[in-house]
């Protein structure tokens, strides 16, 4: 939604230090906290007690606050060098913006988390859309009223995230207090330590794309790989809507008879969804442009093909959920450590041949090389009855379709036509190949959602 005015207020070398910050930001966010809201996940559907679980979800509190509020403090004290070392330029105001958003955003999605433990999707949505919109709303002002360029979006953030962290806290008051347990903690820790280097491993695997890019190429290079990014992030959405309904009862579901079945039937549609949507992004990506962004943008479609299924895959370990209800974090671990490594070095590999596609075709093999290693092991510990041979011909059957439509790319009347006939396409494959099956589905979440409340 804002992509439209920052390309018009900001430059590809200005999206390029946003996009470095942010990498920078998720880094953080990943091991400052020791992945302590995984712990608490984990341990918050297991609790007896309503004193329990607030116990839990207080000590995660404290204790993120005390981590983050340490890593402003040496964030401030470092920001010079950290800014060279970031953006590759000395601009210690930004760090410190960062820093602050950085801060605020973590404490934000803690508690905002915290409502999806406590299976209450009415409050998860309402502060999660009014942290958004602050958000949104603050930094545009701030970078187009007051000029403010990428420290307006940095600070903007920060006031948006503060303002959820209010609410979110609100809605969740009834688990939280002034309580602390060390024991707790340790037992939170236990499962989420593990998850520390894996959760840096996810970041090389999502960020180091746009790092290579700025080391191989330059800032403005990060940048157009950046909106190609955005745009291709819609699939995310998916992924995230999935994720919010599904790990909370997952976890406290799983040992159901009629679970696996059920899982098997939500991945099908999901698959079908995810599938339809990638397809979609990937041939109208260069009409999206030019609707959407200046010229100086344009190039970014080249990278939406890739990347749009690459982020579906990305986060589709949700749906392969064996390893963790048998906490076996420390495998985690390992395969996210391995996709790391794999995506560094294509990354390496491609980027000097062919810029930011090579960027964007690296994050693909590294995104489908971490999932089918997570369903492997998942299958093994947690079997889920899928039927692959439909869905290994509904991903071949899209596509083909995609590359049967670009000889008429650039091609008046016969472009549209034949992207559209391709979208109907496309959806005759997937019904035809029993991914979508809505009663199926409905009947899924529905036992899913079933007594899961406490």
């Amino acid at each position: 939604m804002i992509v439209p005015i920052y390309t018009r207020v900001l430059a590809p070398s200005d999206y390029g230090q946003l996009d470095l910050l942010i990498a920078f930001g998720s880094l953080v966010q990943l091991t400052v906290a020791l992945e302590v809201s995984q712990g608490l996940a984990r341990h918050y559907a297991d609790a007896d007690t309503a004193g329990d679980r607030r116990l839990l979800a207080s000590t995660s509190l404290w204790f993120t606050i005390a981590a983050y509020l340490a890593f402003v403090l040496v964030a401030t004290s470092l920001s010079a060098p950290l800014s060279g070392l970031i953006i590759g330029q000395s601009a210690p105001d930004l760090v410190v913006a960062a820093a602050v958003w950085i801060l605020s955003g973590g404490v934000f999605y803690l508690v905002l988390n915290q409502l999806r433990w406590m299976l209450d999707p009415r409050g998860y949505a309402v502060v999660s859309a009014c942290g958004t919109v602050a958000s949104i709303a603050f930094s545009v002002a701030l970078v187009v009223a007051g000029h403010l360029g990428v420290l307006g979006v940095l600070l903007g953030g920060a006031i948006g995230n503060i303002l959820g962290f209010g609410l979110g806290l609100y809605q969740a008051r009834s688990v939280y207090g002034a309580t602390f347990s060390l024991d707790r903690l340790r037992q939170m820790l236990s499962f989420s330590l593990p998850l520390v280097p894996s959760g840096v491993a996810v970041f090389v695997t999502l960020y180091v794309d746009r790092i290579a890019i700025s080391r191989l190429m330059t800032n403005a290079d990060v940048g157009l790989f950046g909106i190609g990014y955005r745009l291709a992030a819609i699939t995310s959405l998916l992924i995230v809507a999935t994720q919010t309904a599904i790990t909370p009862i997952v976890y406290q579901r799983h040992r159901e008879p009629e679970a696996p079945a059920q899982l098997a039937a939500i991945f099908r549609a999901f698959a079908a969804v995810a599938l339809g949507l990638s397809l979609a992004l990937a041939m109208f990506a260069n009409q999206i442009m030019r609707l959407f962004t200046t010229p100086p943008f344009y190039a970014s479609a080249v990278v939406v093909p890739l990347l749009a299924p690459a982020l579906v895959l990305s986060g589709m370990y949700v749906l392969a959920p064996g390893l963790a209800i048998a906490k076996r974090t420390g495998s985690i671990a390992i395969v996210s450590v391995a996709g790391a490594l794999l995506n560094t070095a294509l990354n390496l590999l491609f980027i000097p041949v062919l810029g930011i596609q090579g960027a964007a075709l690296a994050t693909l093999l590294g995104a489908g090389s971490m999932f089918s290693a997570y369903m492997i092991l998942s299958q093994r510990l947690y079997p889920v009855p899928h039927r692959w041979v439909p869905l290994a011909l509904a991903t071949a059957g899209t596509a083909v379709i995609f590359v049967a439509t670009r000889p008429f790319e650039g091609v008046p009347v016969a472009e549209p036509l034949a992207e559209v006939g391709g979208l109907i396409a496309a959806a005759l494959l997937l019904v035809r190949l029993g991914l979508l099956e809505p009663a199926s589905i409905v009947a899924g979440l529905t036992s899913l959602r079933h007594g899961s409340g406490r």
